[in-house]
């Protein structure tokens, strides 16, 4: 699996009632980091934890996932070790 730096657009949204004209119109850019599990559907999937790697045959299990839809993604980067 490959470590990677994603960035990426998402929607977003104020709490409670506000003014119309204060409304902002723009996306929300965020980066995320983690072990690159899967792409597949139009999703990549990353995950903050892996285990089970140096174990043997044991079944590798992840923590901290997020899918985040190709379509928002602007820039993908690899981490070098």
């Amino acid at each position: 699996m490959r470590l990677v730096v994603v960035e990426w657009v998402d929607s977003h949204g104020q709490h409670g009632w506000n003014p119309i004209d204060s409304l902002e119109a723009k996306p929300l850019h965020c980066r995320s980091v983690g072990w690159l599990v899967k792409k597949a559907n139009g999703m990549t999937v990353l995950a903050s934890s892996i285990s089970g790697e140096k174990n043997g045959d044991l079944r590798l299990f992840a923590r901290g996932d997020i899918a985040i839809p190709d379509r928002c993604i602007t820039k993908t980067r690899t981490i070098k070790p």
